[in-house]
């Protein structure tokens, strides 16, 4: 029995390329101010969470890797 998906998930109707097609001719200074927008709005929704204390206090770990890149850095600053 063939499994088909569900009409919403259907690549000819629903594609990643048609949601983001008019973000793609945008300017830096308006993909920017839609960054500010979607952290405004992140901002409002965590504000209505009960736990916001907790979430705000996450962290997640630096890899490794970007540490030393961190270090490299300050010592190649540091030299010249």
């Amino acid at each position: 029995m063939a499994i088909s998906l569900p009409r919403s998930l259907q690549k000819e109707l629903h594609t990643v390329e048609k949601e983001v097609a008019h973000v793609k001719d945008l300017t830096p200074e308006e993909r920017l101010h839609l960054v500010a927008l979607v952290c405004q709005a992140s901002l409002k929704i965590l504000k209505l969470n009960p736990l916001q204390e907790k979430v705000l206090a996450m962290r997640d770990p630096l890899p490794e890797s970007t540490i030393a890149a961190l270090h490299r850095l300050r010592n190649e600053d540091e030299s010249s």
